[in-house]
């Protein structure tokens, strides 16, 4: 299954997204917008392609409404995903995202239906570059937009080449996490999966849960080269006071039971060199007044959206270690939900 995006800056916005991000002064030209993000990690692809224009009579927000305005016709346009350097590609149909799981919010735009165009399953390799291409079919030119997916994460902390991975947490301190990257992975998403069991005093299991915990986002890798192997250092520190604070708002006190760590996870996801470009163009409009032209990051070769990549690497076999434990047993904020190694 396609995982659910996470929340990068603009990442959050790719299966949500409105066409009134931008403002279209052309009455009656039609004005494509287009947002993509495709994984190598995924089994399934979506693309949201929509189109804008002015109507001189009708009010923007009737229009709004109204799911034929924003949208093309279904037989108006032929979506492909294509790799650049094999030159193959696979057609993208359109489905209707509320039943695929994508419900998009209710609000100023039609919500019902909500139409994207999806790959028939894998095709998306790390590393390599991908092509957008939207045929319309009344003679205008080809929309496209190309990204390059970044390659595949190496984790550095935690000492990758052992079976199982120890991590501390102090509320004195902070957790390092560092990863590798090549040019193409430009923001990253830490987050933990955390598996636990509760056990009765004579050692019954109750149960076993776990949690995902947004540890850190938005993490910019460096600019400086490091190693032979061309890549770029990420790293970010954790707060072990948050991962305290993490357990105690969601786990309930354990009242005569235990709680012990099971073998969890780190998560690292990454987004491509496109959001860098849409950060930078988005800073620079903050300091633009209301009677200024704002400029729009796209990398469409017409109209507005971007097309974009991710890749993500789990690092799994990960445990908290008993030194973490024991600092839990005297934290206030985790005292009572009894954690033992």
């Amino acid at each position: 299954m396609m995982k659910k995006l996470l929340y990068f800056v603009l990442l959050g916005t790719l299966l949500s997204a409105c066409s009134n991000d931008f403002e279209v002064a052309a009455p009656w030209k039609e004005v494509p917008i287009a947002y993509g993000l495709i994984s190598p990690k995924d089994t399934a692809h979506y693309i949201r392609i929509e189109k804008a224009f002015l109507d001189p009579n009708v009010s923007a927000l009737e229009i709004a409404q109204i799911a034929d305005s924003l949208y093309y016709n279904e037989n108006a346009i032929s979506v492909w995903l294509e790799n650049t350097g094999t030159q193959a590609r696979v057609p993208l149909y359109r489905v209707d995202g509320n039943l695929e799981g994508y419900v998009r919010d209710s609000g100023l735009f039609a919500d019902r239906p909500n139409w994207l165009y999806r790959t028939s399953g894998p095709f998306v390799t790390a590393g390599k570059t991908y092509e957008l291409v939207i045929e319309r079919n009344d003679g205008k030119p080809d929309i496209t937009a190309q990204t390059v997916v970044p390659g595949d994460f190496t984790f550095i902390s935690q000492k990758p080449q052992n079976i199982v991975r120890e991590v501390e947490f102090s509320d004195s301190t902070t957790t390092t996490v560092e990863w590798r990257t090549d040019v193409n992975g430009v923001y990253f998403n830490i987050d933990f999966e955390i598996a636990y069991r509760e056990e009765t005093p004579d050692g019954t299991v109750i149960f076993r849960d776990t949690l995902l915990w947004h540890a850190a986002k938005n993490i910019e890798r460096e600019e400086v080269l490091v190693g032979a192997g061309g890549t770029y250092r990420g790293k970010t520190e954790i707060s072990g006071s948050q991962f305290f604070r993490f357990l105690s708002e969601n786990i309930s006190p354990a009242g005569n039971n235990f709680r012990y760590f099971d073998r969890g996870s780190i998560i690292l996801e990454g987004g491509g060199r496109e959001i860098r470009e849409y950060i930078i163009t988005a800073s620079a409009n903050s300091g633009l007044t209301g009677a200024e032209t704002f400029p729009v990051y796209t990398n469409l070769s017409e109209g507005f959206g971007i097309f974009t990549g991710k890749n993500e690497f789990i690092l799994t076999n990960v445990r908290i270690g008993e030194p973490t434990i024991e600092r839990m047993k005297l934290n206030p904020l985790t005292q009572n939900l009894k954690f033992r190694f």
